[in-house]
């Protein structure tokens, strides 16, 4: 069994290149070879193992190694943050809940395509429990309020350096007056 934090396909619009490779900074240009080189690897793996590995969820995580391992090793793909929560028995811990905050790097289209936060959701949603994610940059806003979180907070007070947010105390100092404002929205409704 082999846990995958996302539901990527092996190739195409959110396929390896287009997702990862543009995230790493690739030029158009080469994300479109390299979606093609992908289209093809995808071919020879069918042509050799006699396995379609093209649109199968979680094919394209860890840059396709995913469906490297559901072809050559007969791996079972399961999402890893599935694992995780029902390790945990997460959907029991939050019987009763009236928020769950979660948190992301960077929340953008990504987020929606299975990784913590989106579980999490999908979890609480079974609850009626409304989700927040706060994140150190977003993306795509709209398409992460349509998947269902209930508000999206960026932690960065404006616009600085990946660098500088990534300093811990520069975080915790962010992170701390963020949660401190939520809190008293929060509670300023009884």
């Amino acid at each position: 069994m082999v846990a995958c934090d996302v539901t990527n396909p092996f190739y195409g619009p959110d396929g390896v290149a287009y997702i990862f490779a543009q995230q790493k900074g690739t030029d158009p240009k080469m994300v479109q070879r390299l979606d093609e080189g992908m289209q093809s690897l995808a071919e020879v793996i069918k042509k050799t193992t006699g396995k379609d590995i093209t649109n199968y969820p979680g094919a394209g995580a860890a840059r396709g190694m995913g469906g490297g391992l559901l072809a050559f090793f007969n791996a079972e793909l399961k999402p890893g943050t599935e694992l995780l929560l029902k390790a945990i028995d997460f959907s029991e811990k939050i019987k009763g809940a009236d928020l769950i905050i979660t948190g992301e790097g960077k929340a953008d289209r990504q987020t929606a395509m299975g990784k913590v936060p989106y579980r999490i959701l999908k979890e609480a949603q079974k609850e009626h429990i409304p989700v927040i994610v706060l994140a150190g940059s977003i993306e795509n806003l709209p398409e992460l309020n349509k998947a269902g979180f209930k508000g999206i907070f960026s932690i960065a007070p404006g616009p600085i350096t990946l660098e500088k947010a990534m300093e811990p105390e520069f975080a915790k100092e962010n992170i701390t007056r963020l949660v401190s404002q939520l809190y008293s929205v929060i509670t300023s409704f009884g």
